[in-house]
């Protein structure tokens, strides 16, 4: 929907534009978590057709497949559409109880959202971490207070 013209509801494909902000580590993790979420509402926002148009032409005079790996180390990702409706898809054997990326673009730092089974503003996370930072994540107790592993 931010194209111009957009494109029609009927389309079936890939169109992914990667887009980045950078913080410094320190000012994230002193900051509130409206920081961060600010950061990336304000990024998202700046994505409009003319920042698309001004990407697209700036891959066709230099053209390579997009790699999310390709932003480098200390990086965190996150990938998702609004507009698929991923608990909505039935392939005969029912709604999913849960759903997963697939193997792809799996590295340290990789989070895919998707609009929660739930419903409402919930929220499902996946998240690729290293094994000892996934150790630690499981044990922290303030993360875990909001989540329902």
């Amino acid at each position: 929907k931010r194209l111009e013209p957009p494109m029609s509801d009927n389309y079936f494909g890939n169109l992914i534009q990667g887009i980045y902000t950078v913080t410094a580590s320190g000012m994230l993790l002193a900051q509130p978590a409206e920081y961060g979420a600010g950061l990336l509402h304000q990024l998202i926002n700046s994505h409009n057709a003319a920042a698309i148009d001004a990407k697209s032409t700036e891959w066709e005079k230099a053209p390579k497949l997009y790699n999310y790996k390709d932003a480098g180390i200390n990086c965190v990702a996150v990938g998702s559409s609004p507009r698929f409706k991923v608990y909505e898809v039935d392939f005969g054997w029912g709604s999913p109880d849960s759903v997963r990326s697939g193997s792809n673009n799996k590295f340290d730092g990789m989070m895919y959202l998707y609009a929660g089974k739930e419903g409402g503003r919930s929220v499902d996370a996946e998240i690729t971490l290293e094994a000892e930072t996934m150790k630690k994540l499981e044990a922290d107790e303030q993360f875990l207070t909001g989540c329902a592993v």
